[in-house]
């Protein structure tokens, strides 16, 4: 395979099946809810979400097994060092922060559309769960499974599958797009875009795919799993904010840090990833 079409596959074909794939499970997910429960599905939120990230985790699964058997690259990963688990903490809580200082923006911006497409971010936003039950399978489902899910797919073969063409920023930006353009919603597509590029990061500079997913996980129980389960104050929340945006200096510093460490930390898995890539020119060729 010449070194074009191998972009082509890595930047736009595999990104395309994946997103298609993301999609149609998606749908999969509402149309089950609706045969369990009839036209007032959309109001079994929680549901959705737990079938989905289930469905999605489990697809994913199967085929990085597919992947791995038949030698086309998979995501790494490891227990990873206590800087690594620091540094994936420390990503969410700042993800968090670009998302307060993202909303201050566009609640500023003196454009209508953008506000108009706030009220409509805001009203979807607003839980549709219907029970206890369904709040907490919301919960576990967009705290636990969809994380899981959706860094398996976006880090783990669509960004991991660029990485192999030596192109670190071009990978992260792109794969940051892909993510961002699956959330579908203007306002969600901005900041999902920011904390792709974070997350994009965190996995370039760890090469682990556990801690892309715990700083996903973090993000959203931070940023809406407690919300749901608590009557958080606003005095508690004004701290949680602070911190949130003072985690922002401490991710920059720790990802030059990363940064400044990863030829010596990774030398050997640069070797490992020459032998494999050699091995996949000699197939293609």
């Amino acid at each position: 395979m010449s070194y074009r079409s191998r972009v082509a596959f890595r930047f736009f074909l595999e990104p395309l099946i994946c997103v298609i794939a993301y999609f149609v499970i998606m749908f999969f997910s509402l149309q089950t809810v609706a045969l369990l429960e009839g036209e007032d599905y959309l109001d079994h939120e929680g549901l959705i979400y737990l079938i989905e990230g289930v469905i999605g985790v489990t697809v994913c699964i199967i085929w990085w097994i597919i992947r791995k058997k038949y030698v086309l690259g998979t995501p790494t990963i490891a227990a990873g060092k206590p800087v690594d688990w620091t540094y994936a903490v420390v990503s969410a809580l700042a993800m968090l922060g670009v998302v307060v200082l993202y909303f201050f923006i566009v609640k500023n911006l003196p454009v209508s559309a953008v506000q108009k497409s706030l009220e409509n971010y805001s009203e979807m936003m607003q839980s549709k769960s219907t029970s206890n039950a369904d709040l907490y399978m919301s919960v576990i489902g967009t705290c636990i499974f969809v994380p899981v899910f959706e860094e398996i797919l976006f880090r783990g073969f669509i960004m991991q599958g660029m990485l192999e063409l030596k192109k670190p920023l071009l990978a992260i930006f792109a794969s940051s797009l892909y993510f961002g353009g699956m959330h579908g919603q203007p306002i969600q597509i901005g900041y999902a875009f920011l904390a792709g590029l974070m997350l994009g990061a965190l996995y370039y500079l760890t090469r682990n795919l556990i801690m892309v997913i715990v700083a996903h996980m973090v993000f959203n129980i931070m940023g809406s799993g407690i919300y749901m389960l608590f009557d958080i104050s606003e005095k508690a929340d004004n701290i949680l904010t602070g911190i949130e945006i003072a985690a922002i200096v401490f991710f920059g510093v720790i990802t030059v840090y990363m940064a400044l460490k990863r030829k010596e930390r990774f030398a050997e898995v640069k070797e490992e990833t020459a032998d494999i890539n050699k091995m996949l020119s000699g197939r293609h060729t």
